[in-house]
């Protein structure tokens, strides 16, 4: 199938450029790590219904904000035709965001979206949407910006990971594997245990400015365990497991070809992109060079928040 065939009615008619029908006046800021992410074009609802998602993340800009006031990648939202895209049946369907790539952009085809990032020389987004209001909306917005977020980060030198993230408050650790290895039961087990769990889907792992070993960063999105509450910050990462469920227990270390296979199994998004892989394997060497990694085999009776504590940095 054609790029854009499962979701769009007319993906020959895709947007050649970032331009069309704005929603409305309405600017944000959503600070999320790589950011922050500046939307504009949207509907008082739009607006809203951003607010009750993100939070404390989500800053609204006054309308007489100069248009340059606030750093960081802008994306323009427009107004598209509900009947453009398809009528799909989503139940026990698991959801990829159709890409092309190219080398001065990427188009992006999904449920009820349409987008593109350009690099002339900087980044810049366009989304299309006939959504303007309710939980529909914010999951185009959400599906759209964990690419961004993607693409961002490993401009930054850092990348985001498809893994559970927990943390004691002090330390931090990324859970890496496979849908089925086990992510989401480790986090129960761990959440149980008395852990913070930062994300059972995605987390972002960056390298300070100033210098120092990686940290892992809290990014508002979540999995099966649900949205999770916590104060947004950065913990310096401990450790990398590759997750297995088994029967007997076991923890091996890995060498760093090892952890850099799995980290790069585990990088979502910008590892289909030919024009732009060059950059994240920089950055997933460099990871697995710098922090300890091993697998782990656990099962439900394991006590997998000890084994997490006792793993030295």
């Amino acid at each position: 199938m054609s790029f854009g065939g499962e979701f769009l009615c007319h993906p020959d008619l895709f947007p050649g450029r970032r331009s069309g029908e704005p929603w409305g006046e309405r600017r944000l800021v959503l600070d999320v790590p790589g950011g922050p992410y500046r939307f504009s074009g949207l509907a008082e609802t739009q607006v809203e219904a951003l607010r009750l998602r993100f939070g404390r993340l989500c800053r609204v800009l006054a309308a007489a904000a100069p248009k340059t006031a606030e750093a960081g990648v802008h994306t323009a939202v427009f107004r598209a035709p509900g009947a453009d895209f398809r009528d799909l049946d989503t139940r026990g369907w698991e959801y990829t965001l159709d890409q092309d790539h190219a080398a001065s952009f990427v188009r992006i085809a999904g449920l009820r979206l349409m987008a593109r990032l350009d690099w002339a020389p900087d980044l810049t987004g366009g989304l299309w949407t006939p959504e303007v209001a309710g939980e529909m909306w914010v999951s185009v917005l959400e599906n759209y910006l964990r690419l961004l977020v993607a693409y961002r980060l490993v401009a930054e030198g850092g990348v985001l990971l498809h893994s559970a993230g927990v943390s004691d408050g002090h330390w931090g650790w990324l859970l890496l594997g496979p849908s089925g290895a086990g992510k989401t039961t480790a986090s129960r087990l761990c959440l149980a245990a008395g852990a913070e769990i930062l994300s059972d889907d995605l987390n972002a792992a960056r390298f300070p400015d100033g210098g120092g070993g990686p940290v892992v960063a809290r990014l508002p999105f979540t999995g099966d365990l649900g949205e999770r509450q916590g104060e947004p910050g950065a913990w310096p990462l401990r450790a990398v497991l590759r997750l297995r469920q088994g029967t007997a227990e076991s923890l091996v270390p890995l060498s760093p070809a090892a952890a850099f296979a799995a980290l790069v199994a585990a990088a979502p998004y910008v590892n289909r992109d030919v024009w732009r892989r060059e950059p994240l394997l920089a950055a997933l060497e460099r990871l697995a060079h710098a922090v300890p990694a091993w697998e782990l085999t656990f099962s439900l009776g394991t006590d997998l928040w000890s084994i997490l504590a006792k793993i030295p940095p």
